[in-house]
């Protein structure tokens, strides 16, 4: 409330609401993204491909 003296005066206490409102919205916008992407991963199966070794003695060139 305002007094005689201390119209328009600026706030002295400060609140944390908004930032802590704001980590925690975007704690749950990150888990909701990678819930997602989970869920839309498709099950495959990585094959990995190793060269062929050969049985002859000659030498790269």
């Amino acid at each position: 409330m305002f007094s005689r003296y201390h119209h328009n005066a600026p706030e002295r206490r400060s609140s944390a609401a908004l930032p802590i409102s704001v980590l925690l919205l975007l704690i749950c916008a990150i888990f909701v993204y990678l819930a997602i992407g989970v869920l839309l991963d498709e099950e495959t199966q990585t094959v990995v491909y190793t060269p062929q070794i050969t049985d002859t003695n000659s030498p790269r060139q």
